[in-house]
């Protein structure tokens, strides 16, 4: 499978990526602490004594924590705010040997912590061992959220969209478990996860937990007032800008009154983020990841890529993975219309979809 050979990129990181300073990675035979940077100008010092490890990084600011980790290698790990500077201390159960690397685009640290090996007297000889094979690494898990259904038919059109939605959905996890990736679904069938929208919305964006899955996919039908509009948009979480993102923001989120609402509460999560140097950096993933998507769907279907923005999308306001809502064309175009009405489109749109989340995966958006 194409999958198994493309696990150079770092999969154990990117199982572990959230809105937490470090971000932790337990692994087979050692501990990977990822930090997220603001910029290149921030310095960092390591020092190593008996059961602890001392990591200072001038230049950056995070909240006051205590995680427990509990692998072979750590036991927690603490990160004390000081002016100017975070200390992390990273409680240890043995000797360890700390390997610290740096990298760019986005800027980060990582820092791998293996137990050092004890010595013992030589064990009388044996025969020959067999070959040792390195453990596969774990597969990441994609979360697809095919948007409305049941009692929400989200766009009416030449297609109803939350029909479309779910075929397309059903057929990428077709594809990408055929490539070895994990794939869950917040609904496989015409349903809504509650008939109060906010509800709906809240229970798809707490299935995007860090610890459960890697990526999340909202996937839409688009539509606009004049029936005009043609090609594939992606948005990432953040503060919509253009006042028809803002308008199409507020249809996904329910449309009228409620959309307004839901949309208000998701920008004051989305001012939070301009603050939060950990959450900055989970958007820029989910911005490359809306790039990605949005160039590859284009390529295969041959719809116009219009872009990707951020927007205030209430489902998207909470998830801890690279995040992204993906509008796979305009159901009210009298030619995409009918073409998303095809199932070989459709087919399409999903082989789309299947290649940019193999070559975001693949191009080691993590420390490598």
């Amino acid at each position: 499978m194409r999958w198994m050979r493309l696990w150079l990129w770092p999969l154990a990181l990117l199982w572990s990526l959230a809105l937490a300073f470090p971000r932790v990675g337990v692994h087979e035979g050692f501990t990977r602490l990822a930090f997220d940077l603001p910029s290149k100008e921030v310095r960092h010092t390591l020092a190593q004594e008996v059961g602890a490890l001392t990591l200072v990084l001038e230049g950056v600011s995070a909240p006051a924590q205590d995680q427990v980790v509990n692998s072979r290698e750590v036991a927690s790990v603490q990160i004390l705010p000081e002016m100017g500077r975070v200390r992390v201390v990273v409680r240890l159960k043995g000797p360890v040997e700390a390997t610290v690397r740096r990298f760019s685009d986005p800027e980060r640290l990582v820092v791998d912590l293996a137990l050092k090996a004890q010595t013992a007297p030589s064990p009388p000889a044996a025969p020959a061992a067999l070959p040792h094979r390195a453990p596969k690494p774990p597969r990441p898990v994609v979360l697809l959220d095919p948007g409305h259904g049941g009692v929400d038919p989200g766009m009416v059109g030449y297609v109803v969209e939350k029909e479309v939605v779910l075929d397309v959905a059903l057929r990428l996890k077709r594809l990408l478990e055929g490539e070895g990736v994990e794939v869950r679904l917040t609904r496989e069938r015409d349903a809504h996860l509650s008939p109060d929208k906010r509800e709906d919305l809240s229970r798809r964006a707490a299935l995007a937990d860090s610890s459960q899955v890697n990526l999340f996919i909202s996937i839409h039908v688009n539509a606009t007032p004049t029936h005009t509009g043609r090609g594939v948009e992606v948005f990432y979480f953040g503060r919509a800008q253009d006042p028809r993102v803002l308008s199409q923001v507020i249809r996904e989120n329910g449309g009228g009154e409620l959309g307004k609402r839901l949309t208000q509460e998701a920008q004051s999560v989305a001012e939070r983020i301009l603050s939060d140097i950990v959450a900055q950096a989970n958007q820029r993933y989910s911005q490359r990841l809306a790039e990605t998507l949005g160039r590859k769907l284009s390529q295969a279907t041959g719809s116009p890529y219009r872009g990707s923005f951020p927007g205030d999308f209430f489902v998207l306001r909470y998830a801890k993975v690279p995040a992204v809502l993906v509008e796979i064309g305009f159901g009210d175009h009298p030619v995409e219309g009918r073409r998303l009405a095809e199932p070989a489109y459709r087919e399409k749109v999903a082989q789309g979809l299947l290649l940019g989340v193999l070559t975001f995966l693949a191009n080691g958006a993590y420390a490598r």
